[in-house]
């Protein structure tokens, strides 16, 4: 096949990416800023990802939880980032296991996927869903 055939073969909607960058490599250190709703939402994603979460919330009516602030707190501080989420379990879940849990997923999601140093990350189980 020619390449103006292959071509003709890509789907319109696909986005093709070269492989090998044009010009040198660079032996600088990249730098990368992460905005704080980054990390708020890896961390709401690696929460959800344990079976026993059913949601990253605060419990009670909407008016109360907005009132009472976000579901998921980062702080950043020199020695690392700080991470406070909310959840609700799941009915009968072992809602210790859950937490710990959450709290690993957490922790390595943060530091897997954004590269940053966590400090703690508290996991308060905020309720049981219905």
């Amino acid at each position: 096949m020619s390449e103006s055939s292959t071509a003709a073969l890509v789907d319109a909607d696909s986005l093709v990416i070269d492989e090998a960058p044009l010009g040198p490599a660079s032996d600088e250190a990249i730098e990368l800023t992460v905005g704080r709703g980054v990390i708020v939402e890896v961390a709401r994603l690696a929460a959800l990802g344990i079976p026993e979460v059913l949601q990253v919330a605060r419990r009670g009516p909407p008016w109360r939880a907005a009132l009472a602030g976000p579901a998921v707190t980062v702080r950043l501080r020199k020695e690392g980032v700080q991470v406070e989420l909310r959840i609700i379990g799941r009915p009968g879940a072992d809602l210790v296991h859950a937490g710990r849990a959450v709290r690993e997923a957490v922790g390595r999601a943060v530091e897997r996927l954004l590269g940053l140093q966590v400090r703690s990350v508290t996991v308060l189980v905020d309720g049981v869903g219905t």
